[in-house]
């Protein structure tokens, strides 16, 4: 049954839907999108100031075709409720995993990656050049990192979060407004409401920042591919560029590159710029190994590949893998594991 609450992350008013029976929570939000959290999230370790963030950039909408929605479910269940909706079933509908792990390697760590994030963030709703958008105080109190809360102290058994000042929260707003406007990044006016508390559209600067992010880094549609080379695994190299290209993605695969650096350095700026990392296993290949383990490192999401006869290093047989008999098994799996799991 509905209940009408404040969003618990956001405060906006919303409608929520418990499951007593899985101590789950269900929410419907216009800022952080759709949503379920736990019974314990109040005493869980994720930082509320960062996870307002990750939900208003990712957020999945009531008319996704695809039933998407965040969940702190584990991965184990969200897989299994993933393939019970392939299979017709929409009890569950496609949750997407979330942690704290998840959102603090996403959440920016430096001014100007908020800066960069908040343009990407802007384009992403704009639909025409030049058009004016209306972002209501919840929204860009998310949409700009604007800390709604602040650590009192850590208690024995959880954090203690006390709401900031709501006059400090606007000025620091503002604060970002200003800097975005100086840089030329935007053009802005403050609205009459809360529900319309600021018109908002991206500049020329704007857009040619946005255009230089999307090209070079992560924020673009790059996905480094690795695997064994070589004229046995074209047509395996062909299904995952299928895979990969059917999410509306672009596979790389080094070998296609054209470079002048050395190899490995130009292999790794290619993971530091992928939006994730796709890796066939199958082969027991050593750089596929090293590339996988590099793309973790720095915090990307490795979607895992393997023939079904291949048994994989025990570091990583645990990983979720989507195993293949033959070629013709990976584009359509591939494709839906990338639409289920990368924003």
């Amino acid at each position: 049954m509905e209940k009408k609450v404040k969003c618990p992350v956001c405060d906006t008013e919303i409608f929520s839907y418990p499951d007593y029976d899985r101590n789950l929570i269900f929410y419907t939000c216009p800022v952080c999108g759709r949503y379920e959290l736990d019974a314990f999230y109040q005493n869980a370790k994720i930082d509320k100031n960062h996870l307002a963030g990750y939900l208003c950039h990712h957020r999945f909408k009531n008319n996704n075709f695809e039933y998407r929605y965040h969940t702190t479910l584990n991965k184990e269940t969200c897989d299994k409720y993933r393939e019970e909706f392939d299979n017709g079933n929409n009890t569950h509908g496609r949750p997407v995993h979330m942690d704290v792990e998840i959102i603090e390697n996403w959440y920016p760590k430096t001014f100007a990656e908020r800066i960069d994030r908040i343009l990407l963030f802007l384009n992403s709703r704009i639909k025409h050049i030049g058009q004016k958008i209306s972002l209501s105080y919840q929204e860009t109190l998310s949409a700009f990192f604007i800390d709604r809360k602040e650590l009192d102290e850590i208690s024995l058994y959880s954090p203690n979060w006390k709401p900031r000042n709501a006059d400090d929260c606007k000025y620091e707003a503002k604060y970002m407004l200003n800097y975005l406007e100086k840089c030329s990044y935007v053009e802005y006016a403050i609205g009459a409401s809360e529900e319309e508390w600021i018109n908002i559209s991206l500049a020329p600067e704007g857009y040619a920042r946005v255009d230089m992010l999307q090209k070079n880094t992560a924020y673009g549609r790059n996905v480094l591919v690795a695997m064994k080379f070589g004229e046995d695994t074209k047509p395996l190299r062909e299904a995952i560029r299928k895979g990969i290209q059917d999410a509306e993605y672009i596979a790389v695969f080094i070998d296609e590159v054209q470079h002048n650096d050395f190899i490995t350095p130009e292999l790794l700026k290619h993971i530091r710029d992928s939006k994730f990392v796709v890796v066939d296993l199958t082969h027991q290949n050593n750089g596929a190994y090293f590339e996988e383990g590099y793309a973790m490192g720095l915090g990307k999401t490795v979607i895992q590949l393997c023939k079904s006869d291949t048994k994989l290093h025990f570091d990583i047989a645990q990983k979720n893998t989507i195993i293949w008999t033959t070629e013709d098994d990976i584009p359509e799996r591939l494709t839906n594991r990338i639409k289920a799991t990368i924003d």
